[in-house]
């Protein structure tokens, strides 16, 4: 199995309920919100969206009431904020401010706040509000430079839209840009290489690619069962994904995570909250929230939402699902995400914390590990997987779970 990216909106359940929320947020935690609307569906994208948009308003008085009730009741401060989605660029501005305004009264730093963007959004209008309300990141979801293929992605924008949204973004005083591509496309009537190319080229201190993954309940999910679009072979995936790490280290990224790149100074501080085990809010129709022992999620349907959050006289009035972690969930979690990254794992700290030794659920396989180096030791009892099979890191990962 390749690898496949974590975020705030696809953190498994192991068993879930419905239950209310937990106030027990220890020191500093990120806030993740959900803007669930796009133009268009593209037609590989199986995160929570509606392309109906005549929920806006409604939807942001939900965010904001939400948001307002959880910051009031979790401990700690925040330290990053992330607009996801769906297509954040495409929410009311003055929505977006009151929510900004809002995070921030929580206390903390904030010292990071992305909003991501697609390119077709992307004015001297917007920019200049999105600066001056705070917004300090932008993730521009580029995804290919080839007009056919965004075509076939069904995406709103063209590749010089893209360059032209990166460029506009960089003169108007942003300084981190992160581009989103994807690789792994079964069309090879354009090389991957040019979108590596031209990415490396433009203002931006930050990479993230992604393979197309085919889900079923996307309109490419639909067209492969019909035999109307094919799936990339793995080969093919496994040429790019070498590609990608070569040209993007040539061009100074570090690779630091398995799907993420970034220049000096351009590293995603909020994406540390899901890597390293960290708190974070989940704010929004699908978003999930962790307070260090227990994640959460709100329903995946806007009207569903809006209604819940409207109608609540109180935080805990909102069904949202949850789920009490194990040491031994937490072990997996932290094992799966850890050796996704260039930092790794320090099995006596997992051990310490978690009471679980990757180590000794198979000393045999690590053994293996380690003389064919799939496995490295960074010293002391720190080790990472070689990113030569990063792409096979969750297969690696998930070899050392401890098991019931």
């Amino acid at each position: 199995m390749l690898h496949s990216p974590i975020g705030p909106t696809n953190f498994p359940f192991h068993e879930s309920k419905l239950g209310g929320f937990s106030s027990e947020l220890w020191g500093v935690y990120g806030i993740y919100i959900h803007i669930p609307f796009c133009r268009t569906a593209c037609h590989y994208c199986d995160f929570h969206f509606s392309t109906n948009l005549r929920t806006m308003e409604a939807m942001g008085e939900a965010l904001l009431k939400e948001l307002e009730w959880k910051v009031s009741a979790a401990s700690g401060s925040v330290s990053t904020l992330y607009f996801g989605g769906g297509t954040p660029s495409l929410f009311s501005l003055d929505a977006l401010e009151k929510l900004v305004e809002k995070s921030a009264a929580a206390g903390g730093s904030l010292s990071e706040i992305t909003l991501e963007a697609n390119p077709e959004d992307i004015t001297p209008q917007r920019l200049k509000a999105w600066l001056s309300m705070g917004i300090n990141r932008l993730s521009i979801g580029v995804q290919t430079f080839d007009d056919n293929r965004l075509q076939w992605m069904n995406r709103a924008h063209t590749g010089q839209q893209a360059i032209e949204a990166i460029e506009a973004a960089y003169g108007a005083g942003f300084k981190h840009l992160s581009a989103d591509l994807i690789y792994g496309l079964p069309d090879r009537t354009a090389p991957f290489s040019r979108d590596l190319e031209k990415a490396c080229s433009l203002p931006v201190d930050h990479l993230s690619a992604y393979i197309l993954t085919v889900e079923d309940r996307t309109v490419l999910g639909k067209n492969v069962r019909k035999g109307v679009d094919s799936v990339a072979p793995e080969s093919l995936v496994e040429a790019e994904y070498a590609e990608l790490c070569a040209h993007a280290s040539k061009a100074g990224f570090d690779h630091y995570e398995v799907s993420n790149f970034a220049r000096p100074k351009g590293y995603a501080q909020h994406n540390q909250h899901y890597w390293t085990g960290q708190p974070y809010l989940g704010i929004g129709p699908g978003a999930h929230g962790f307070d260090g022992k227990k994640r959460s999620a709100n329903a995946s349907n806007n009207p569903r939402y809006i209604a819940q959050v409207s109608n609540a006289n109180k935080l805990n009035d909102i069904k949202i699902e949850s789920e009490v972690l194990t040491k031994r969930d937490r072990y997996n979690e932290h094992l799966m995400t850890g050796l996704r990254t260039k930092k790794g794992v320090d099995v006596a700290a997992l051990e310490s914390s978690f009471g679980f030794n990757p180590i000794a659920e198979d000393p045999a396989l690590w053994s293996r590990y380690i003389n064919d180096q799939t496995i490295l030791a960074l010293g002391g009892s720190r080790f990472r997987i070689h990113e030569d099979k990063w792409l096979i890191a969750d297969r690696v990962a998930s070899a050392f779970f401890a098991i019931d």
